[in-house]
């Protein structure tokens, strides 16, 4: 099987696109809501039970609250807490040429970068391990039934080792580590926690090398790239949305693609263990 028809039966450039987009970016870490509140009732309250009470939960009273991060502190910050949290959970919708695509799953930070596994609905449905230089694919649309595609993703010209990068946050943070301009929009709420919301705007070229593309993409890409970034008081990325217009090949149509998501359960559980080996296979040549 050659990687051009598979890369065209699984949409794979476009996929390429998106989740780098996506997983650079939720909702369900308690601890920053409670805190707030209980920050608030301790200020309202200065009654002997109001002390008892910030002393019987201390990490809740003494919870950060919102601060500015400068476009110097906003990779290093935002990493910091990702690696301390070593756990997420996340969901990534992407649309593009009129086709919607769900991800969703679990990560964890290892010694060798970040492990995952998700699932893939809409357009195109596949579930993914990422262990190491391994990706594990399996979809109706490989024609391999109910085998797990093996990439070996140290491989630089392959398009999947491609994909393989897209989904390390690392990498894609990377990329904001100089952005041409931070700015912060306002603080808001997402799903119940305080975010400062963020607009980075980015140099494509900047992006494609830190995720180490062909650089051939820039022609595809816009002047400036832009994304919309939520981040929690523990410096934690809760939201993210990035709309991108793709320049038409031969001077084409654009397609505008879209994705947004979510971080969410950090600390939490997860496991991700590779595929029986009886249910592997590997294409040569991919």
């Amino acid at each position: 099987m050659r990687v051009t028809s598979l890369a065209r039966r699984l949409g794979s450039a476009a996929l390429v696109l998106t989740m780098g987009a996506g997983l650079a970016a939720c909702s369900d870490d308690s601890g920053s809501t409670d805190a707030s509140s209980s920050a608030t009732d301790e200020s309202a309250d200065g009654t002997e039970e109001s002390a008892d009470d910030s002393a019987d939960e201390p990490d809740e009273a003494t919870e950060a609250s919102l601060t500015e991060l400068s476009a110097a502190d906003f990779y290093p910050s935002v990493m910091a807490a990702l690696q301390e949290a070593e756990t997420f959970a996340f969901e990534t919708t992407s649309g593009t040429g009129g086709q919607t695509q769900t991800m969703s799953g679990t990560a964890r930070f290892s010694d060798e970068g970040v492990e995952m596994q998700a699932t893939g609905s809409g357009a195109q449905a596949m579930d993914m391990i990422l262990l190491g230089q391994a990706m594990y694919m399996k979809s109706p649309d490989l024609g391999m039934g109910d085998k797990w595609l093996k990439i070996d993703l140290s491989d630089p010209d392959s398009l999947f080792g491609m994909i393989g990068k897209a989904t390390d946050p690392e990498v894609m943070f990377k990329a904001m580590e100089t952005p041409k301009k931070l700015e912060l929009v306002g603080s808001e709420e997402v799903d119940g926690v305080e975010t400062n919301h963020y607009r980075i705007t980015l140099d494509p070229t900047q992006y494609i090398e830190a995720m180490q593309f062909p650089a051939a993409m820039a022609d595809m890409m816009p002047k400036e790239l832009v994304t919309e970034m939520w981040v929690d008081a523990d410096d934690l990325p809760r939201k993210f949305a990035q709309t991108t217009e793709i320049k038409g090949v031969g001077g084409g149509q654009p397609t505008t693609s879209t994705t947004e998501g979510t971080y969410s359960d950090f600390g939490i559980d997860v496991e991700i263990e590779e595929p029986p080996a009886s249910e592997v296979t590997e294409q040569p040549g991919l």
